[in-house]
């Protein structure tokens, strides 16, 4: 309550609140191994002008909880739902509120399994983001429609921040939660300080942090939806009597990169015996033992379903950027061979196990003995950023991993 105060009177002033915010970051940055608990409910002020924006309003009771907003914009956001609904018994449900891509989303699954087991008579209901930009896709609330740890699943028109994605705008959100909903969007932190996404996931609803990172959590219908059926009818036909297929997805919405060596690559496996298929555009359409996957035709949860159904037939090999099918890839038990495309020295919060990843740089945060080194002659440069790996080094790594 007195923080909320002090908030108030130092951000009248805009000059102020920049050196308050500022030394807010500044704290959380040295101090970031101290956890604050966060509140999770939200209340606006429905007395406020008309034309005018609500206010956010304090409740009576301090234990209530709420995020602070707008200045919430640096710190790990960690809830307490136990207090939560301790403080009031007449809390029906709680609304989590989604604003992230489809990989961010695979990250939050087994989280969100665990939460469901703690309280499993409460209902949850889901409210995503109805645009696409850098942060958010909509196409999240079609996997949370399929999620059954969701009732129902609603969006609503955001607004992102132009530099710090928590910071997003989910006023338009609150218009449908129930008033006896608590309110709670899905926040995980990254950075070098974090071991892995998901273990700060669990560590954002004060659920204890596995020892052993999860994968997704991928589900499925019983019966395959007919152009999953008609995909794996021409997937069977072409990769019968190869020695797998290698699954290609090399490109990333995040970074706004398309791998241009698509052809020479699909086309080298190929000839390596393997059968390929693809989200990503570019391949030898021609060829008849390579496939691409029309993504209007396909939802993304029902590729999913198509390796996954592949998976128990053949060998199946997956070949990755770092994006969504790194994470998808965890989910399918896939092995994969991940090209780091650019350098991040925080990959180690979305690695798993099962990636073997290419890189130009060493990271002290990843096992050593799941890093391929690749050397200045293996690729070119994109933009000062982003780096091509060539292709014909790419198979040779592939086939030194998984080609035995």
């Amino acid at each position: 309550m007195r923080e909320y105060k002090i908030r108030n009177i130092m951000c009248s002033n805009r000059e102020v609140c920049v050196v308050y915010e500022t030394a807010r970051w500044l704290w959380h940055k040295i101090f970031f191994f101290i956890k604050t608990h966060t509140p999770v409910w939200y209340q606006f002020d429905e007395k406020h002008q008309p034309g005018e924006p609500p206010r956010e309003t304090l409740p009576l009771d301090e234990d209530w909880y709420r995020i602070r907003r707008p200045l919430y914009r640096h710190e790990h956001v960690y809830y307490d739902l136990d207090k939560a609904l301790k403080a009031n018994p007449n809390v029906k449900g709680v609304a989590l509120i989604f604003f992230m891509g489809i990989g961010d989303y695979l990250y939050t699954t087994p989280m969100l399994a665990e939460l469901k087991k703690k309280y499993p008579g409460v209902p949850f209901y889901a409210y995503v983001g109805a645009q696409f930009d850098r942060n958010n896709s909509p196409l999240v609330g079609k996997l949370l429609e399929e999620n059954p740890h969701f009732d129902k699943v609603f969006y609503f028109n955001g607004m992102r921040h132009p530099l710090i994605w928590k910071n997003y705008n989910y006023e338009d959100a609150f218009k449908n939660i129930p008033k006896d909903f608590l309110a709670v969007p899905v926040y995980y932190d990254y950075g070098v300080h974090v071991p892995h996404r998901v273990t700060s996931l669990f560590e954002t609803f004060s659920l204890p942090a596995p020892k052993d990172v999860p994968a997704p959590v991928m589900y499925f219908p019983a019966t395959p939806a007919p152009a999953v059926q008609e995909y794996l009818t021409l997937a069977r036909a072409g990769a019968e009597g190869k020695k797998g297929i290698v699954f290609l997805q090399l490109d990333s919405r995040g970074s706004n990169y398309t791998y241009p060596h698509m052809k020479a690559l699909a086309g080298g496996l190929i000839k390596e015996g393997y059968y390929v298929m693809s989200v990503t555009k570019g391949g030898p359409l021609a060829n008849p033992n390579y496939l691409e996957i029309d993504i209007k035709k396909l939802s993304i949860n029902q590729t999913w379903h198509l390796l996954s159904l592949l998976k128990g037939e053949f060998a199946l090999y997956v070949i990755a950027v770092n994006s969504v099918f790194w994470a998808a890839s965890a989910g399918l038990g896939l092995p994969n061979l991940g090209l780091q495309h650019w350098i991040d020295k925080k990959v180690h919060n979305l690695w798993y196990p099962n990636i073997e990843v290419v890189t130009n740089y060493i990271y002290p945060l990843l096992p050593r003995e799941k890093q391929i080194f690749a050397p200045q002659e293996s690729y070119t440069r994109h933009n000062k950023k982003i780096i091509d790996y060539k292709p014909d080094w790419v198979i040779k790594w592939f086939k030194e991993k998984f080609g035995k």
